[in-house]
């Protein structure tokens, strides 16, 4: 399935995801947090018609889509 950013939408979930996980402090536990989290978040881009630069996403454990 393509997004809206015309690209396969497991690999942007799957680098989003890594890029939380990352910020997270590369942190152990489990990666359903992170997953969910860049689904989410592409979810609510897709929502508003947003196209959100992935690189400059600064989401901690404690703020959406966390929460």
């Amino acid at each position: 399935m393509n997004d809206f950013l015309g690209s396969d939408s497991h690999e942007i979930t799957a680098n989003l995801a890594c890029q939380f996980w990352e910020r997270r402090g590369r942190l152990l536990g489990s990666p359903d947090i992170d997953w969910f989290a860049a689904e989410k978040t592409l979810a609510l881009s897709q929502e508003k018609s947003q196209e959100i630069p992935l690189f400059s996403l600064t989401i901690g454990p404690n703020e959406e889509p966390y929460a």
